[in-house]
């Protein structure tokens, strides 16, 4: 997936954010968002995280637009659990960041 400076500025500076106020610094608000969020969704509660969920995935709605129309797909998810999932996988990382598989060969 290539990135643009654009994006990169904005990634950055949403995770300032995040760790301003009291996030992990390499987080996004949104990955927050949903990881936060979805605890309160397990216990059926609705706390500030479950609606800045529900706020940034409406948010993002054309993005999500967007990614129909370039693929013929809907995302079977959420901007937030794709933040999220990209966290947990890694994705977000530079490829020399990511954890293998395979060990590297010397």
């Amino acid at each position: 997936m290539s990135r643009s400076w654009g994006h990169e500025v904005f990634v950055a500076v949403d995770q300032v954010i995040n760790a301003i106020f009291g996030g992990y610094s390499d987080e996004s608000i949104s990955a927050r968002s949903y990881r936060l969020g979805s605890k309160a969704w397990r216990l059926d509660r609705w706390d500030q995280w479950r609606v800045m969920w529900v706020l940034v995935d409406f948010l993002f709605l054309p993005q999500d637009w967007l990614i129909q129309y370039r693929t013929g797909f809907a995302p079977p998810i959420g901007h937030c659990e794709r933040a999220y999932q990209a966290e947990v996988k890694r994705t977000q990382l530079p490829p020399e960041y990511r954890p293998t598989t395979e060990p590297e060969a010397k």
